[in-house]
């Protein structure tokens, strides 16, 4: 699983920490076959370049955007926490988009198996099929899927007790609305923060669920959240177990097996 790669990676570093100490250089030369005395120098250059499409006519066409990247031994621990973070929170996002494909699947399959439920939960029409209730289930879904957490409140009592009452002692809820907003910061703005987000989170209860799991750093006017594999381990845990409080909750409301075989709502 990509998670369990996240995990290791922190413990491999070591060898980035003999790079800073200079352990190999005795193995390096530069471009006149001398040996390198200076730990520190670049280990990755690039730049980037663009061609002209409508460039018909031929002639030079390569041009530079005079935008570059440098990996150099000087910066490698902090590119190496940079680019962790942001596997990890991409790691984060790609498992919030699987539950968000399950609480869709799993509510479908509910109402397509108690068509009572489509006046309770005021959808459109009134369906009997798994694929019919999927494709009308997104009006009522909401930002963040806050329309999909609404109507299981309304129709899991299971649910609503444990929501809050529960082992974390946490409102799994608003702690899932916190990682929406994430998502939509690592999706559409490459983890930089942005003054909705900023005032987002200076609500009291937002700010301790946000300062469990992330840290923010500033480089300049940039403000970007970060994330270590640790805590993306962490939060894949949390997900699947508020997946679970889901699927028991419906279960017990609706006298369903524990084990019944939701095929369409797998996660």
């Amino acid at each position: 699983m990509r998670l369990f790669a996240l995990s290791v990676v922190q413990g491999r570093l070591d060898f980035y920490a003999r790079i800073q100490n200079g352990e190999h250089i005795r193995n390096i030369k530069d471009a006149e076959g001398n040996k390198m005395t200076d730990p520190n120098y670049e280990l990755i250059g690039m730049v980037t370049t663009y061609r002209d499409l409508s460039q018909l006519e031929g002639g030079a066409n390569l041009y530079d955007t005079n935008v570059g990247y440098s990996l150099t031994t000087d910066n490698l621990p902090t590119e190496v926490t940079r680019l962790l973070s942001y596997t990890a929170c991409l790691t984060t996002t790609q498992v919030f988009e699987v539950f968000e494909s399950f609480l869709k699947n799993i509510l479908s399959e509910l109402v397509a198996q108690n068509p009572n439920l489509s006046q309770v939960l005021k959808l459109p029409n009134t369906y009997t099929t798994f694929q019919d209730v999927r494709n009308e289930i997104s009006h009522i879904q909401g930002a963040g899927n806050k329309g999909f957490i609404k109507a299981l409140r309304k129709v899991s009592p299971f649910f609503k007790q444990h929501e809050s009452n529960n082992i974390w002692n946490k409102n799994m809820s608003h702690w899932f609305d916190l990682i929406a907003h994430i998502r939509n910061l690592v999706v559409h703005s490459r983890l930089v923060t942005n003054p909705q987000f900023d005032r987002y989170i200076k609500e009291a209860h937002r700010k301790a669920l946000f300062d469990q799991h992330f840290t923010i750093s500033e480089n300049g006017m940039t403000k970007k959240i970060e994330l270590t594999p640790y805590q993306a381990h962490a939060l894949t845990h949390y997900i699947f177990e508020y997946a679970h409080l889901i699927y028991k909750g419906l279960s017990i409301d609706f006298s369903i097996e524990l084990d019944f075989d939701f095929k369409k709502a797998t996660i």
